[in-house]
């Protein structure tokens, strides 16, 4: 009897332990060289690409310390100060983090603890020794099929790398790693992306304006479009805006018309960019940022991207210049 007592005694010491190893939250000892005492920093979840902030804390005598619980097993994060002048990844997990950094070099910061975050270490020293980038992170995913780091590859090259290769890819992934929200965008993208080709028609877009107006590109059908993929926080959109709206009046009453498709996730933000850069065309956003689904349908990676669309509805060209859509312009109308 009291044998049994005694196991029962240590089966519950052993579940106990077990519960509280199970429940115990992320703890992230750092040391930040170079920085005066009380300065802030910054932890924030950036899965949907985004700085969504979870802690802040301060700097005293070059330590300080993130305590926290995350609500999955990993989440891409980072630490920044206020300015971003600092910054750096991190993959954190419910676990002990050892960081240690100076100031103005946050990027080559030292991060230890996380199973994660070592992966990822590692894969940035294989691409720094490789001349092909590209094939160390597919070899990477293919082998890490469990590792999140392989949904986040996907979903952050899945309109640069095409629907054939992150399909293939796709389907090795662990089913708990579909489901992750990296998971679930490419998932979205696979049933979204279309094979756009120059010399092949259009494929339609159907998105609100900034009155909520459903606009579609095929109501442009029958003129010469310039659909034009661009973001209110595009350095690159805005420089080549002024010039897009000369060409516009100069050609608008022979033919010609603007599509644009917004990147946006503020619409006051956008609302702003349009008044304040003279955009007269048609202007549409599904106000989901880089994740739009026009940007999916049509592979768009970067912006600005455009496509050239003749009256036909058949695209002849894609990001073309402003130089050569004036030149092509006076040709075609």
């Amino acid at each position: 009897m009291k044998k049994l007592l005694q196991t029962i005694i240590l089966l519950f010491f052993f579940s106990l332990t077990s519960t509280v190893s199970f429940a115990q939250g992320y703890k992230i000892i750092g040391k930040a060289i170079g920085f005066a005492d009380s300065t802030k920093l910054y932890l924030a979840d950036v899965t949907d690409g985004s700085f969504k902030p979870i802690d802040s804390t301060y700097i005293v005598a070059g330590d300080f310390r993130f305590e926290g619980k995350l609500k999955h097993k990993v989440v891409q994060t980072y630490i920044h100060t206020k300015n971003f002048a600092d910054r750096v990844s991190l993959w954190l997990e419910n676990t002990t983090v050892h960081f240690s950094a100076e100031k103005g070099k946050f990027k080559q910061a030292l991060i230890e603890g996380s199973q994660t975050q070592n992966l990822w270490t590692e894969l940035n020293k294989a691409i720094k020794s490789s001349k092909d980038e590209k094939e160390q992170y597919v070899q990477f995913i293919k082998k890490n099929p469990d590792s999140i780091i392989s949904a986040y590859l996907l979903s952050l090259f899945s309109t640069s790398w095409g629907n054939k290769t992150i399909r293939d890819l796709y389907g090795n992934l662990t089913p708990e790693n579909k489901t992750t929200s990296y998971g679930k965008n490419i998932e979205t993208y696979l049933a979204l992306s279309k094979d756009i080709q120059i010399g092949g028609s259009f494929v339609d877009i159907s998105q609100p304006d900034t009155s909520g107006i459903i606009r579609k590109l095929s109501d442009l059908k029958g003129k010469v479009i310039l659909l034009d993929f661009w973001g209110s926080w595009c350095g690159p959109c805005r420089e080549a805006n002024p010039k897009l709206v000369t060409i516009y009046n100069e050609f608008k009453s022979k033919g010609f018309e603007i599509f644009g498709v917004g990147a946006e996730t503020s619409k006051k933000q956008w609302v702003t960019a349009l008044k304040k850069d003279g955009l007269q065309w048609v202007n549409v956003s599904d106000m989901k940022g880089d994740k739009n689904e026009a940007a999916l349908m049509y592979n768009v990676g970067q912006y600005p991207t455009n496509f050239l669309i003749d009256k036909d509805g058949v695209i002849i060209a894609r990001d073309i210049s402003i130089e050569n859509l004036r030149t092509k312009l006076k040709d075609m109308l």
